[in-house]
């Protein structure tokens, strides 16, 4: 048997529920990597895409910057800090970041200070080069918007852009910032592009890009141009009374129909999408960066100022998750080797709370990983952590809907569609759900048929949050129980 002290954990998940666990996943195992998703394009990161192109990185940063030890706080404030929401003092405080100014640089040592404002440097370069002022109503079309830039992201972004590789960027993030060398960041992708994913809905339905699928901006524009407005991004959730009658192109309104890709905002009741004009602009996009010369309209809509509060539920809920290209095709992009490796030599296996859609199933669906889930005959502990309320994504649904949704993504990633006749506890064996939970867990169903253990624990307080001592303890629990 394997010694508490080798033990290997693998943890999947987004960015920011999570970085709540950290210090329990550390306490249960020497060794955990993180898998992290790439497709978040909203906030800051969404301006990067628009403008550099490549990965987006924000979840990575998040985590890594939670990563940072105590010693190495001034790094992690930098790494952390996030730009004015005003533009102008916004640019001003970037700009003395970059000439090394900045209060934030006070209490940095003179030499790390000169590496990280290296990069700066580098990723300022970069976008001065990719911003274009064309004097006409798009005149900051190629401006790279720095309100609310957070600085992780950018110093993330010009490591990558010098050394060519996301994972190294990663690596010397780590190294700089002296993270525990037993933790590991992976991204799901290792790539300089951009992967976007889209939701298909029960009702057809199809909404393209990860923000706006888990997080759109407030509902406010009546006639979409591009570039939006920076207070004026895309609108929320449509109402019931919308006209829907097509599965590719927009549904008529008033006798008009519009030729662009339906999607749940198509539509709105006064209003509707014109179609953006063709891009003139010079075909060099891709000589500078990771950029493509085409995106999906709905890609190309702002998603800086999203929103996370007060979200409407979808109208019907998502049939399925799939990555697309920038023309809004499916496609089924295949896990590096040092995932696929990792997931199928670890000892404990964890799907972690947050967003399930566009979280842990953008990383499920890989080709590859569905197979090294199943195929890991190493344990047998493969754990959902159940969210303690409903999100935007699954609103209505039960515990064993969640369970579903990860094996049908897993044997998507197989290239099969089976889910309902194959073992449910090959991909997953516990579910860790806390009492009183908002979303109904059927224990005698999933243990008796599905042959999946179901531990309960406390909640912290009020909240809908785990009580991190008691999930500690349960993890302790299932992972070492029975272990010689």
């Amino acid at each position: 048997m394997t010694s508490e002290e080798n033990f290997k954990l693998v943890v999947l998940s987004g960015g920011t529920a999570t970085n709540e666990l950290v210090s329990v996943f550390k306490s249960i195992a020497p060794t955990v990597s993180y898998i992290l998703p790439i497709s978040d394009n909203g906030g800051s990161t969404s301006e990067i895409i628009r403008v550099i192109g490549g990965p987006a990185i924000g979840d990575i940063r998040s985590r890594l910057t939670r990563l940072i030890p105590p010693h190495k706080e001034s790094l992690r404030v930098l790494l952390s800090f996030r730009l004015s929401s005003d533009p102008a003092i916004a640019k001003d405080e970037w700009n003395s970041i970059v000439d090394g100014t900045h209060k934030l640089w006070s209490d940095i040592n003179t030499s790390t200070k000169e590496i990280f404002r290296a990069f700066f440097i580098h990723i300022h370069v970069e976008l001065l080069k990719r911003s274009k002022y064309q004097y006409s109503q798009s005149s900051s079309k190629k401006q790279f918007r720095y309100e609310l830039a957070n600085i992780g992201n950018l110093f993330l972004t010009g490591v990558r852009l010098f050394v060519g590789s996301l994972d190294s960027a990663i690596e010397l993030f780590c190294k700089l910032a002296e993270i525990d060398s037993s933790i590991e960041v992976l991204p799901c992708i290792n790539t300089n592009f951009t992967y976007h994913i889209s939701a298909l809905l029960e009702n057809g339905l199809i909404i393209t890009g990860q923000s706006q699928i888990s997080h759109p901006s407030h509902r406010e524009i009546v006639i979409d141009v591009y570039p939006p407005p920076i207070d004026r991004t895309r609108p929320s959730s449509p109402t019931e009374d919308m006209i829907r009658t097509s599965y590719f192109g927009t549904p008529a309104l008033d006798g008009i129909n519009i030729d662009v890709p339906i999607n749940e905002v198509a539509l709105s009741r006064n209003s509707y999408l014109v179609p953006e004009s063709v891009d003139e602009e010079d075909d060099d996009e891709e000589e500078l960066g990771n950029v493509p010369q085409y995106t999906h309209p709905e890609l190309k809509k702002s998603q800086l100022h999203f929103n996370k509060t007060d979200i409407e539920p979808l109208l019907s809920p998502i049939k399925r998750i799939f990555y697309v290209s920038p023309y809004g095709q499916e496609i089924r992009p295949t896990a590096p080797h040092t995932v696929t490796s990792c997931i199928a030599n670890t000892n404990v296996l964890i799907y972690s709370i947050g967003s399930l859609m566009t979280s842990i199933v953008p990383i499920v669906i890989l080709k590859g990983v569905g197979k090294a889930i199943a195929e890991n005959k190493t344990t047998k502990k493969k754990i959902l952590l159940l969210n303690g309320c409903f999100d935007r994504e699954t609103f209505g649904m039960a515990a064993v809907d969640f369970l579903n949704v990860i094996i049908q993504s897993a044997r998507y990633s197989e290239q099969s569609d089976d889910a309902d006749t194959v073992d449910w506890s090959n991909y997953i064996s516990h579910l860790v759900f806390m009492n009183d939970s908002n979303i109904h867990v059927d224990k005698e169903y999933l243990e008796s048929t599905k042959n999946i253990k179901c531990v309960e624990v406390k909640r912290q307080g009020e909240s809908d949050f785990f009580d991190t001592n008691s999930l500690q303890e349960a993890l302790k629990h299932i992972v070492y129980n029975g272990l010689d």
